[in-house]
């Protein structure tokens, strides 16, 4: 990553937006739990994430519509203003209902960073473990935002006020924005229509999900992690003040052992790089962020809670890098930005609806059955959905086996991981025994040939002029266009080759260029 200045600043860019969300996040607690305690806290969750959730589909909609560093600019721009405006109404004792509008203006405007973020990923990546790597490495700026956001949190408030919190989120936030001015790559110019709605953005993203199995797998799961996020923004505030009777500073420090999880889990996620079983990582991390809070329930002390909070820390990595590269790979380009506004959207009313139900559940249930219950819902999911899980495993794998044949083919190999993925969902198998004519000569050609296995004679007349094994490649010209063979090809013995279409390729790799 440090070779390639574009993506480093890509990356950096992420780490410093999500340090300024992690402290914003603490800040806004904290004013919210002074103002009315733990329900005011659930309510600005929800003012935040509604609106949010609203426009999330139209404003991801425009990462598939203009380049995507651009939505990234804007959107880090406009959050960091307005997370800076908050801090002269807090200091000038200014009506705290504006700090709360402020704050969804802020959400507002980096709902689509992520989405834009992740859909930009895959065009700067050439292998399916590139873009693993280049998670991983996202996974690590999340897990340092995840720390020192909330313990720079709780520096400023242990040594300063509240107002400070959003001078440093406002200022990392337009540290973000400048980070990604001006960057130059190789990128998918997607075919949508200029205009569009708040609807037909809606059915897109929903479309891109229903059409891919595995996609609306990792999509709900997402969702779950979600929902029991948003219930840790007001249990992590209740737990350190009210059950543990602990200072306001005490939430910074729980958050911010989150993101010690986090960095260690960033550094196991080093391991998933060649794995064939994301789909049940993904699982696993799901259930890591929901058991710490039923132990957390189970065992109210605090130096429980300071041990099981990294759990839930090294979940979020390991749902960082399995769930973004699973998208990454299994939504079209054409509709990637879509799909992941779709996802923040949902997300986005699943954290609200997650803070929403934890006051309701500490009136019925105490604080600690709040944090059991809330805690032991992932695992009851995860284990009726274990064996779908293995089954999208199986389906990707084959996948990663044929995108690993074609960057065999030396002028396939440089094509970016969209285009790779959608020319290993077209491939066509074909099975030869010796002897058997792939095509002859004067025949109509239209596919490209990849040998798979076996080995395969490349005749002008009745001599060998060459003959193929796997990873070489055959037919390049029919790639073009319908054409007429000019030499015969014969199986030298049995052999497996896969068969690119032109009618596949052309779309696939036309609209790859300079940006």
């Amino acid at each position: 990553m440090l070779g390639n200045g574009t993506l480093a600043r890509a990356q950096l860019s992420f780490g410093a937006a999500f340090t300024a969300e992690w402290a914003f996040t603490v800040g806004i607690g904290l004013v919210a739990y002074a103002d009315a305690g733990a329900t005011a806290v659930a309510l600005v969750g929800v003012l935040r994430m509604l609106p949010a959730a609203l426009l999330a589909p139209t404003l991801a909609g425009y990462a598939d519509r203009v380049p995507r560093e651009r939505v990234l600019f804007v959107s880090s721009s406009v959050r960091g203003v307005a997370t800076l405006a908050c801090a002269p109404v807090l200091l000038a004792g200014g009506p705290v209902e504006l700090v709360y509008a402020l704050a969804a203006v802020s959400t507002i405007a980096f709902t689509p960073y992520r989405a834009s973020h992740s859909a930009l990923l895959p065009s700067l990546c050439r292998t399916p473990d590139e873009l693993t790597k280049v998670n991983v490495v996202r996974g690590a700026l999340d897990g340092v935002s995840v720390v020192s956001g909330p313990f720079i949190a709780a520096l400023l408030v242990g040594f300063g006020d509240v107002a400070s919190v959003f001078v440093f989120a406002g200022v990392m936030g337009l540290v973000s924005a400048a980070l990604v001015v001006a960057l130059h790559y190789e990128r998918m110019v997607p075919e949508v229509k200029p205009r569009s709605s708040f609807f037909s953005d809606l059915r897109d993203g929903f479309r891109g999900v229903a059409e891919n199995p595995g996609v609306g797998l990792t999509f709900w799961l997402i969702i779950l992690q979600a929902a029991i996020r948003g219930a840790f923004t007001v249990l992590v505030v209740v737990l350190a003040i009210d059950l543990l009777d602990g200072k306001e500073a005490d939430v910074g420090v729980l958050q911010g052992a989150v993101g010690v999880g986090a960095l260690v889990g960033s550094a196991l996620c080093t391991r998933l790089v060649g794995s064939r079983a994301m789909a049940r990582w993904l699982g696993i991390a799901v259930v890591m962020w929901g058991l710490p809070l039923a132990i957390m329930g189970a065992a109210p002390w605090f130096v429980v809670a300071l041990v099981a909070a990294p759990v839930i820390g090294i979940g979020n990595a390991l749902v960082d890098v399995t769930a973004f590269t699973m998208l990454g790979r299994l939504v079209p380009d054409a509709v990637m930005g879509r799909v992941f506004g779709l996802l923040e959207s949902v997300g986005a009313v699943a954290v609200a609806a997650g803070g929403l139900v934890v006051p309701l559940l500490i009136n019925l249930l105490g604080i600690k059955g709040a944090l059991l219950v809330v805690g032991m819902i992932a695992p009851a999911v995860v284990g009726a959905l274990w064996p779908r899980l293995t089954e999208a495993d199986r389906g990707l794998t084959v996948r990663t086996e044929a995108i690993t044949l074609i960057c065999e083919v030396s002028m396939l190999r440089p094509l970016p991981v969209p285009v790779l993925e959608q020319l290993a969902v077209h491939l066509r198998r074909l099975e030869l025994s010796s002897g058997d004519a792939v095509f002859r000569a004067g025949d109509a050609g239209d596919q490209f040939y990849v040998v798979e296995s076996g080995t395969v004679n490349v005749l002008d007349g009745g001599r060998v002029v060459r003959t193929m094994c796997r990873g070489d490649g055959f037919g390049e010209i029919a790639l073009l266009g319908d054409t007429v063979r000019t030499m015969t090809v014969e199986a030298a013995e049995d052999a497996v080759l896969q068969g690119i279409c032109h009618l596949d390729f052309v779309p696939a790799v036309r609209s790859f260029g300079d940006a």
